[in-house]
């Protein structure tokens, strides 16, 4: 089996419900022909470059799917039959995924996230420890390099009268 990854924007002033319509309808005709959603973004609304059957802006639809090559030209065909479709992209992402392997994978990595959720993280202790090193940094720089800080110091004070008298 092969990973794609399809792109499709559809008209904007379709009502939310057909947009679920037409995600299942896709979903069901991916898995008849032997294919495995693996996930389906909605993207939302966005302009576009230039205008695609008068419009400007349409809701972009992104499926991640794995399949064989049959079941991403059954729905090519179909999406360019469509009217509520304006354009379509699919791309291959992988010659040769296997489908239980990769099942795994994703379910290992959702509990992982599920158990990095579920620990709460103290933040408010994160912030003070990462900037109390770069204090320290800066003042051991500062007191490192006091000779030279001051003479900077006094060339933009002479430069700063000079810089006024050239604007009046």
């Amino acid at each position: 089996m092969r990973r794609y990854e399809s792109v499709i924007i559809l008209d904007p002033e379709l009502a939310d419900e057909e947009v679920q319509k037409f995600t299942e309808r896709y979903s069901t005709l991916l898995k008849t022909n032997g294919g495995e959603i693996i996930k389906i973004e909605d993207w939302g609304f966005k302009r576009m470059a230039y205008l695609v059957k008068k419009k400007d802006r349409g809701r972009y639809i992104l499926f991640d799917f794995v399949g064989m090559p049959a079941a991403i030209a059954e729905m090519e065909r179909q999406l360019k039959i469509t009217d509520e479709v304006m354009k379509f992209l699919s791309v291959k992402l992988d010659d040769d995924v296997d489908l239980e392997a990769f099942k795994a994978a994703s379910e290992e990595k959702a509990a992982a996230e599920a158990a990095k959720l579920a620990t709460p993280e103290p933040a408010a202790e994160a912030p003070e420890e990462a900037a109390e090193p770069e204090k320290a940094a800066e003042a051991a720089k500062a007191e490192e390099e006091p000779e030279s800080a001051a003479p900077a110091a006094q060339e933009s004070e002479e430069a700063a009268p000079e810089a006024q008298k050239e604007g009046e």
